[in-house]
């Protein structure tokens, strides 16, 4: 196993360095949470986006870690990739006319207000006979 080549203090202090720059990427690589749920949810460009500021931000953390010989580092600067990608992903899925996250066809069950309901033949073939 390899040894750390830093202090503590040195660890956490990079490791909030690095939380730093996965803000960064994040902030660098997508529009702000505001603008992504205003637009219309599962938008395939913000995800594509997503992924790709998370892989930058992972190998990232990676890199470091492995030059600092420090896993505090990574899981610091991987907490923070975590939240931020977690946080633009619902941001994604929020549709704006309801403030929720939808479920697919949900919103097409809804619009369906002309249909009528299946009568119960259960009920009537049990007292059939």
């Amino acid at each position: 196993m390899l040894k750390t080549i830093l202090k503590p203090s040195e660890s956490v202090a990079i490791g909030v360095g690095i939380g730093a720059v996965d803000l960064w990427i994040f902030q660098s690589h997508l529009p702000t949470t505001a603008d992504i749920r205003t637009a219309q949810p599962v938008n395939t460009d913000v995800e594509t986006a997503r992924r790709q500021a998370t892989i930058m931000a992972v190998g990232i953390n990676g890199f470091v870690s492995l030059i600092t010989r420090d896993w505090t580092v990574f899981l610091i600067g991987g907490a923070v990739t975590a939240a931020m990608s977690i946080l633009v992903a619902h941001a994604n899925a929020v549709s704006p006319e309801t403030g929720t996250m939808t479920q697919p066809g949900e919103a097409q069950a809804k619009s369906m207000d002309n249909t009528y309901p299946l009568a119960d033949y259960g009920y009537q073939l049990a007292n059939a006979g």
